[in-house]
């Protein structure tokens, strides 16, 4: 029998999960099993081997957080759409991101926002995975993000603009991709961020795309219907 391209990609993305599951599991087992050995003695790369154990961990919470987000993004369906403002959602999002956006001294600013029929909460992490991606992604001045739609035929486009370090044109598909990252040294994340994104605007009914050059940012487009 045949195997349908979803079934593919459903087995890619379940390999994908395992992968970086074991790959925390192991680094969190490994040292756990030396400090052990150790008898917990304060020996040379004993705070090494819990910073390991902590750091995996960490990780594997992230992963397990994005995957029941990514779960609950498959479950949007159109019998939760409802007439939506975008600019209360954003607002919102802002007030939940305020310390992140804070500590890296980010400002975000936005033109006035349509209403759309939409899911509120799923559009709600559409917003907050593209401003917690320009702020991880950012360059080495201050995130400046801002955030506007206008009116197109018979639906509405959603720009994301960041001055960021931007991304390469040979990325700008795979990005969207679950578990794939840009190299971050500072954060690590699920890189199941804009995967999300991706499936929660589709499921409305509209699409998602980047435009960006190295070192100049980048802007983030989705689409959603109009009434």
């Amino acid at each position: 029998m045949a195997h349908s391209k979803s079934d593919q990609e459903v087995s890619d993305f379940l390999l994908r999960a395992c992968h970086d599951l074991r790959t925390s599991a192991r680094i969190v087992r490994t040292n756990a099993e030396l400090f052990l050995k150790d008898g917990g003695a304060p020996r040379r790369g004993f705070e090494q081997r819990l910073g390991f154990i902590v750091e995996g961990a960490r990780r594997i919470d992230l992963l397990l957080d994005g995957l029941a987000s990514y779960s609950i993004a498959l479950q949007t369906e159109a019998a939760s759409f409802q007439a939506t403002r975008a600019d209360v959602l954003l607002r919102l999002v802002l007030t939940k991101l305020d310390e992140e956006l804070r500590e890296c001294g980010a400002e975000v600013t936005y033109w006035e926002l349509p209403v759309v029929t939409a899911n509120p909460d799923r559009l709600m992490q559409v917003f907050e995975n593209l401003l917690r991606n320009a702020v991880v992604h950012r360059g080495p001045t201050a995130p400046r993000i801002h955030i506007s739609a206008a009116r197109q035929a018979n639906h509405w486009l959603f720009t994301v603009r960041d001055n960021g370090r931007g991304i390469e044109a040979a990325l700008l598909e795979s990005i969207f991709t679950p578990f794939e990252r840009l190299q971050d040294k500072e954060r690590w994340g699920p890189g199941l961020g804009l995967a999300i994104c991706r499936t929660i605007v589709e499921r409305h009914g509209g699409r998602i795309w980047a435009e960006s050059q190295p070192e100049s940012g980048a802007a983030f487009y989705f689409t959603l219907p109009a009434d």
